[in-house]
């Protein structure tokens, strides 16, 4: 398994080789249902290449300017923990 960068197919669902996603969602400059990247687990022979480690997947939030609050105390919730939790999907 890793950790890879997808959009839906041309028919707007998910790729069969994605097990676990739609994680971290930025907009691109491709036509609806494809409009948006997202982040999730793949099979091994998925065509695109994972996020080496979680260094990489850290710079990629980072770069794409993400703030995560907690929904009810409106806290900021540190990148590092988010990306751990999307990290360990890959374990599961």
């Amino acid at each position: 398994m890793k950790l890879i960068k997808y959009t839906l197919t041309p028919e707007g669902t998910i790729p069969e080789y994605v097990t676990d996603g739609g994680y971290l969602p930025v907009e691109n400059q491709n036509a609806w249902p494809q409009e948006l990247d997202l982040v999730g687990v793949a099979t091994n022979d998925a065509p695109q290449p994972g996020f080496a480690n979680k260094a990489a997947l850290t710079a990629y939030v980072e770069s794409k300017g993400f703030e995560f609050k907690n929904p009810i105390t409106d806290e900021i919730i540190p990148i590092s923990t988010v990306v751990n939790i999307i990290w360990a999907k890959l374990v599961k």
